[in-house]
């Protein structure tokens, strides 16, 4: 996921609003652009796929209390003897680095803090380019013959910063048609005259996918027919600020061996009556199919 710094954790259910709600991977502070800074990265186990005999065998070290640990090989991996390296010794798998050892913080809730430029020792490029993959295991992750403890490879994906956006964007900016996206609207920003100052329950939106056989899938047919269809209602969240969070393939219910390439997306009222009543542009995300 691309998809994600509290100084303190005053509660579990704070710490996973944000663009990462509901996923395995979220960060602190969530819409993180900046890898010479300070990174928070938090990972919840039970959001894992315990049907994989590797994630199942990793839920019951962390059940038993073992410690959990980073294993990281983008944007950079360390060579052996550096004092960053995954693992030590002559069976690595079995033996991570203590300096890799992540915090818990609740049950199943664990977490590495990290600058990516000093901790991979490379440029923000690097990092905007890779973005950061890793994987969650105990000190001893098996292999070798054993099986394997681990969680499957999880992935932040970087973007740089940008200096102006529109009043509604997709985030993370990058992402693939399985990864958690969040849309987020400012209606406090808005410039179209028949757009501003909207009701909590008057922000929607239209959305279409084009799939990986060129076909399209709508929820609503037209802009007249969205506020049909509860899903298209953007949640408020005060201030103006409303947000709605979809996995693009469950959300527009996309069938086995195919998949989403591109979303279109605009915010609009509920009611619509012309090019007044939705955001004056398209936001259009074409999908990462790595």
């Amino acid at each position: 996921m691309k998809n994600l710094k509290f100084n303190t954790i005053f509660s579990l259910a704070a710490l996973l609003i944000g663009p990462a709600l509901s996923a395995q991977v979220s960060t602190d502070p969530p819409e993180y652009q900046d890898p010479t800074t300070e990174l928070k990265i938090i990972v919840d186990l039970s959001k894992l796929d315990a049907s994989l005999d590797h994630t199942q065998n990793l839920l019951d070290a962390a059940a038993a209390g073992e410690d959990m640990y980073i294993w990281t090989w983008n944007p950079a991996e360390h060579p052996a003897g550096h004092p960053l390296v995954n693992g030590v010794g002559t069976a690595p798998w079995k033996e991570s680095n203590d300096t890799l050892r992540m915090t818990k913080e609740a049950e199943n809730i664990y977490s590495y803090t990290m600058t990516p430029t000093e901790f991979y020792e490379v440029d923000a490029q690097t990092v905007f380019a890779n973005d950061i993959q890793f994987l969650v295991k105990p000190k001893d992750g098996g292999g070798y013959g054993d099986p394997d403890i681990k969680s499957e490879d999880l992935t932040i994906l970087v973007d740089p910063p940008v200096t102006t956006r529109n009043p509604a964007f997709l985030f993370p900016g990058s992402f693939k048609d399985d990864d958690l996206v969040m849309l987020y609207y400012d209606n406090k920003l808005e410039e179209v005259e028949g757009m501003q100052n909207l009701a909590t329950d008057d922000v929607w939106f239209f959305a279409e996918a084009t799939l990986s056989d060129s076909s399209t899938v709508k929820i609503a047919n037209n802009a007249f027919t969205v506020g049909n269809y509860p899903q298209l209602q953007m949640t408020s969240y005060g201030d103006g600020v409303f947000k709605t969070y979809m996995v693009p393939r469950k959300f527009f219910s996309v069938a086995e061996g195919k998949t989403v390439t591109k979303m279109t997306i605009y915010v609009m009222r509920r009611v619509f009556t012309g090019a007044g009543s939705r955001t004056s542009y398209d936001i259009i995300a074409e999908l990462s199919c790595e």
